[in-house]
C-alpha cells in the first residue's frame, strides 16, 4: 500500500512539473509577435522627429530612416539645418557616421546617443528579434492591461543599442507597452513607452516612443515615427562608399 501511495505522489508530482513547463508562455513566440507590429518588416521608410525636453529647453530634431531587412538601415539628419548631410549607416553588425566636414565615415556604437535620451539605435529602429534572447519572466499588469514580462540579454557581437531590456507585451494583442533598458547588472538606464498607435502598413503600430531617464526624471524624449512607408530600397543606399553623396 506503501508503495502504491509513493507513486500516486511521485506521478502527481511527475505531470505538475510537466503541466507548469507545458503551460509556460513561449517567450520568441511573444516575442516575434510583438516585433512585427512594433516594426513593419517590409523594406520601408520613416520620417522620426525628436523631441528633447528638460526643465526649461526643448531641442528639436529630424530624421528620415531606410530600413532595409534587419542587418541594414540609413538614418538621414534633414534638421537643424547645420545637421543637414549628416548621416548614419548599420551594417550588420557595423554602424558608421559620416559628417560632411569629414573626409570619411567614423565607426560608431548603437549605444551612443543622438541626442537627449536617445541612441543611434534607437533612431535605427533596430529590431530585438535575432539580436537578443528572450526569457519569460513573469505576467503583470500595465496601466491595467495584462502583460508578458520578458527578459532580453543581447547576444554577443549584435548591434544592440542596450545590454538587457525588460520588454513589456500586452496579453490580448501582442502590441509593445513599454521597455526598461538596463546594463549587464540590471541597472535601468531609461524607460521607453511606446505609444499613440495607428493603422500603419495595414497593422495597428505604435507611432510614438517616449524615453525617460531613470536618474533625471524630468528629462524626456521623444520620438515620433511619421509617414511611414514601403520602399524600394537599393543596395547602393547601403554602400559606406557612397555616404557622401546625396
Amino acid at each position: 500500500m506503501l508503495n502504491k501511495l509513493n507513486f500516486l505522489i511521485l506521478s502527481m508530482a511527475f505531470n505538475f512539473q510537466t503541466f507548469s513547463h507545458a503551460a509556460a508562455p513561449n517567450a520568441v513566440k511573444i516575442l516575434e509577435n510583438a516585433e512585427k507590429i512594433r516594426n513593419p518588416q517590409e523594406h520601408y521608410q520613416t520620417d522620426v522627429k525628436l523631441i528633447d525636453r528638460q526643465t526649461s529647453k526643448t531641442v528639436e530634431h529630424t530624421f528620415q530612416t531606410s530600413i532595409k531587412g534587419r542587418d541594414k538601415a540609413l538614418v538621414k539628419y534633414l534638421t537643424p539645418a547645420i545637421d543637414k548631410g549628416t548621416k548614419v549607416l548599420l551594417i550588420n553588425n557595423d554602424m558608421w557616421i559620416y559628417v560632411p566636414s569629414s573626409a570619411k565615415p567614423i565607426r560608431i556604437a548603437p549605444q551612443q546617443k543622438i541626442a537627449g535620451n536617445a541612441a543611434y539605435g534607437d533612431v535605427a529602429r533596430l529590431n530585438f528579434v535575432g539580436n537578443y534572447t528572450p526569457k519569460f519572466v513573469k505576467e503583470a499588469k500595465h496601466d491595467k492591461k495584462s502583460c508578458y514580462v520578458l527578459d532580453l540579454k543581447a547576444i554577443d557581437g549584435r548591434p544592440v543599442t542596450y545590454s538587457r531590456v525588460e520588454y513589456w507585451v500586452e496579453k490580448s494583442t501582442s502590441r509593445p507597452m513599454k521597455a526598461i533598458y538596463m546594463t549587464d547588472s540590471g541597472k535601468a538606464i531609461r524607460e521607453a513607452t511606446f505609444a499613440d498607435y495607428k493603422n500603419v502598413l495595414g497593422t495597428v503600430r505604435p507611432t510614438k516612443m517616449i524615453l525617460v531617464n531613470a536618474i533625471q526624471k524630468n528629462h524626456t524624449t521623444e520620438l515620433s515615427f511619421e509617414n511611414t512607408k514601403i520602399a524600394k530600397l537599393s543596395d547602393l543606399m547601403f554602400d559606406r562608399a557612397n555616404l557622401s553623396r546625396d
